[in-house]
């Protein structure tokens, strides 16, 4: 009598079953609510961006939080009069973080080059967002890509270009370098980045550089040490300007710069002038995870370091092209 009524109650429930998923499928034909949802879901990513790009409506820069409103030498722009204070003065200022270009330059290619070079850099984008694809985590179930809109990213780059040509200059870092290491951070930033910088519950890397400020003040130390502009400000300072994107461009090439001291002992090593594995361990003590196998979206630093490193031999086909 017992099996009956389990029998009765199974079939019962497998009709439900069928009738719900049924109605589910005709409402999804009717409303895609598959659509729905992928719609919301790109608008989440690209709040998520915006925030870490501490992007508003303000007019200048619009990956900017302050817009673009510095002048002359002073090299941290708004930066002062942001935190209620000022820090520099511009007539003794130290050149390693000027964030802005102070004159433009035009191009003296003629047409049928800057054609030919506009091809290619558009076969460069083909195999940047081909390469970014295939090293990013997919989940098979749901066909889902633990990556960021590729548009957007190079976009924001583009806007970055004057502060990330002459910072890298400054701290003797390949401006390919620093714009793979910004790629590649910008790339794989997920939902959970939204939590980063806040107290127990967020992890400690914020910004379009994903660093901390700990990781700030120890760079700074190694690179600058007593000259630092930086190492004397407070923990909130210092969150303000990791996440306003011009500020996390420096914070990305001073990474770069203590790693490659530590590497080699040379407090003025240029890192124009190293090798392929040099580059690559550098690359490493950037990312410092710890994992030992590559899991999901999280990347062993071995594996972040041949990554990124493809997209640094991209990146520097491209800039050879402007």
């Amino acid at each position: 009598m017992n099996i009956l009524k389990l029998r009765k109650k199974a079939t019962f429930s497998l009709i439900t079953l069928m009738m719900c998923s049924t109605l589910l499928y005709s409402a999804n034909n009717t409303f895609n609510i598959t659509g729905y949802i992928n719609r919301q879901v790109e608008n989440l990513k690209e709040k998520e961006m915006k925030y870490v790009y501490s992007q508003s409506n303000q007019s200048g820069d619009k990956y900017s939080e302050y817009g673009d409103k510095s002048a002359g030498n002073n090299i941290l722009g708004n930066y002062g009069s942001v935190l209620g204070q000022k820090i520099v003065n511009a007539n003794n200022y130290q050149n390693y973080m000027l964030l802005e270009q102070s004159e433009k330059t035009g191009s003296n290619k003629s047409i049928s080059e800057l054609l030919q070079n506009l091809s290619k850099i558009n076969s460069l984008y083909g195999e940047l967002e081909n390469q970014i694809n295939q090293d990013s985590y997919r989940d098979k179930n749901f066909e889902l890509y633990y990556v960021f809109s590729f548009d957007y990213t190079m976009n924001a780059l583009k806007e970055l270009d004057n502060s990330i040509s002459r910072i890298s200059a400054a701290q003797k870092v390949p401006k390919a370098l620093l714009a793979s290491v910004l790629f590649r951070e910008m790339m794989f930033l997920g939902q959970e980045d939204l939590l980063d910088g806040l107290p127990v519950i967020g992890g400690k890397s914020m910004g379009i550089c994903q660093i901390g400020i700990e990781n700030v003040r120890y760079n700074e130390q190694i690179v600058h040490g007593e000259k630092s502009l930086i190492t004397s400000e407070s923990d909130e300072q210092i969150k303000t300007m990791l996440q306003n994107p011009k500020h996390a461009v420096y914070f990305c090439a001073v990474q770069l710069k203590a790693r490659a001291i530590k590497l080699t002992g040379d407090p003025e090593i240029d890192l124009n002038k190293l090798d392929e594995e040099q580059l690559k361990t550098i690359l490493e003590n950037y990312n410092l995870s710890k994992i030992s196998v590559d899991i999901g979206p999280i990347k062993t630093k071995e594996t972040y370091a041949v990554e990124t490193y493809r997209y640094y031999e991209l990146f520097k086909q491209y800039y050879q092209l402007q």
